[in-house]
């Protein structure tokens, strides 16, 4: 296996779905009085694309060992560090695989809840959501039923393939009530051969930290996915960009892909303009 990089860090979700028919879905979810519809944008779910690659071997290597040896990976940075690149072009060495790309207005048990269940694969959405709970009412049990609704498929499966879960930008529900007591559970509740992978920009909530000390969770900071010298002299020769001049480089980036990228077009004028 061999781990590449895009040199677009992430596709953002819109909402721009006007005028399509086929750009979102509805799931429905009964209530003691009423059916409410919610529309689950398909976007939030895509796996961001992988144009225009470089292999990085190395980060491939501490995925490929991380998941040998943790239930979960969370990847670490602020934005333009390369998160979702990595996981992106990670994901595409799987079969099945889930993707959610968390946003800030996701921050409620009933939104989170019902996308997470719509991006596991074999899940309609539909079964694993009824009487959905706010966040106030939101407890332990009612997240560990939610849970093992939504992987009852995935224990009676056979087969030792590998699923990965992917979910992006986790720092927007840092603040969520039920935060702490989903991942835990999450974590623990994980079934065989199934990888969860997180990518946040800043350090998460002391209980999913904790985890890292019962060995069930790996992390991988922006110094550890950070471009190395070398990377970045491959970047620069991709790119026809001289490789003498990504020593000064990679010391003005501190190896962050966004500035290296910004370093090789305002100093030399050689990238397309699709690339920054």
């Amino acid at each position: 296996m061999t781990m590449t990089f895009s040199l677009h860090e992430s596709i953002s979700p819109h909402d721009a779905y006007e005028g399509s028919e086929n750009s979102f879905y509805s799931v429905s979810a009964e209530s003691e009085t009423a059916k409410q519809e919610m529309h689950i944008l398909q976007d939030k779910l895509r796996i961001p694309g992988t144009d225009k690659l470089i292999e990085r071997p190395r980060i491939d290597a501490l995925l490929v060992k991380s998941i040998s040896q943790f239930p979960a990976t969370l990847i670490s940075g602020r934005a333009g560090t390369g998160k979702t690149a990595i996981a992106s072009n990670f994901a595409s060495y799987f079969n099945k695989i889930a993707w959610y790309s968390v946003e800030s207005t996701d921050i409620s048990w009933p939104t989170f809840s019902r996308y997470f269940s719509a991006s596991l694969p074999g899940i309609s959405g539909q079964c694993c959501n009824s009487d959905i709970k706010k966040d106030h009412e939101i407890d332990q049990a009612d997240i560990a039923r939610f849970l093992v609704k939504n992987f009852a498929g995935f224990y009676a499966g056979s087969g030792s393939e590998t699923t990965l879960i992917v979910l992006d930008d986790i720092h927007h529900i840092f603040d969520a009530v039920w935060f702490d007591d989903f991942f835990n559970l999450l974590l623990h509740s994980l079934p065989p051969s199934t990888h969860l992978l997180l990518l946040c920009r800043s350090k998460p909530p002391s209980p999913l930290w904790r985890l890292r000390s019962k060995q069930m969770l790996n992390v991988l900071d922006e110094k550890v996915i950070a471009f190395t010298l070398a990377e970045t002299e491959v970047l620069f020769n991709s790119l026809n960009v001289s490789p003498a001049q990504a020593i000064e480089a990679n010391r003005q980036s501190f190896g962050r892909i966004s500035k290296l990228l910004q370093l090789a077009d305002d100093q030399y004028s050689t990238l397309p303009t699709s690339l920054v």
